[in-house]
């Protein structure tokens, strides 16, 4: 054959093989991500699968009644929609009661962290709180101290145990699943704080009902994590913030003297802010009481 006819003849080219190379390597790659996507996925709904079951496990050894069974009855329209502190009576609020059959010993003999239980009736909000030395430990791990993305619901490991103090903070993950502090997030709404207007928490000793008084975003700078707030100008100023970013209308108006109650969550779009939604305590039941 000449040199002319080889001239003539198809070209030798290495762009097919190679392009089938590029195109085998980009499906191994979008393979693998797929199934590291699906691992995680499935290590996520493991984690709410474990989460779910260690809550239900501290519901029943505290014999406690799910938040959505479980509302206080309604108040008459004659009578003040926030009675004064420490005057509510226990036959008007079936709730109380069944908080005060809650063994709260019976889950700190299998944690000493657990400090309480928290309840949003008809919120589905209903979980023991722990207490920490740091304010890491329960972000990731179970009331049952088992390692957990979903963690725990916890007070701020700088508040007395006995939610004694002028203002507490208690933290809970928003997780996508709809569970832990989730549902904080309807409070954005007026109509649902108008449904769910009262929080309720036991120690064991004596259950507190906590009116909500407002609901806003905070950035992570804002008083309301202040580790200070020992005078009454800086209580003042405090409220004043809480009361003037509330995104709804409660009518309910905390002074300095009062004891104050701040539920914590993350927002999902970023972590220079959170969402709170916070409560004045206008109620107190002794545990001993019928």
């Amino acid at each position: 054959m000449t040199q002319a006819a080889r001239d003539t003849g198809p070209p030798f080219s290495q762009e097919e093989p190679m392009n089938k190379r590029l195109r085998t390597i980009l499906n191994i790659v979008l393979i693998l991500a797929a199934l590291a996507g699906a691992g995680l996925l499935l290590r996520q709904q493991l984690q709410w699968r474990d989460s779910a079951a260690s809550a239900e496990r501290a519901s029943e050894i505290v014999h406690a009644v799910p938040a959505h069974d479980s509302k206080p009855a309604a108040i008459p329209a004659e009578e003040p929609p926030v009675p004064g502190p420490a005057n509510g009576s226990v036959e008007t609020d079936p709730l109380v009661k069944e908080l005060k059959t809650m063994d709260i010993a019976a889950l700190r003999a299998v944690n000493p962290d657990v400090v309480g239980w928290i309840t949003i009736p008809g919120g589905d909000i209903s979980y023991p709180v722990l207490q920490g030395e740091d304010n890491d430990y329960y972000l990731h791990h179970t009331w049952e101290k088992k390692w957990n993305g979903g963690g725990s619901i916890f007070l701020d490991c700088r508040n007395s145990g006995d939610f004694g103090d002028f203002h507490t903070l208690v933290y809970g993950h928003r997780m996508r699943n709809g569970t832990m502090f989730a549902p904080l997030r309807r409070y954005a709404e007026q109509d649902y704080w108008a449904e769910h207007p009262d929080i309720y928490v036991t120690d064991g000793t004596q259950v507190y009902r906590y009116a909500v008084f407002a609901a806003w975003e905070p950035e992570v700078t804002s008083p309301v994590y202040a580790r200070e707030l020992d005078s009454e100008e800086a209580r003042r100023e405090m409220i004043e913030a809480c009361l003037s970013s509330s995104v709804i209308e409660t009518g309910v108006v905390p002074g300095p003297e009062d004891r104050l109650l701040t539920l914590s969550t993350c927002t999902g779009t970023g972590h220079a802010t959170r969402w709170v939604v916070q409560g004045k305590l206008v109620d107190t039941y002794p545990q001993e009481a019928e």
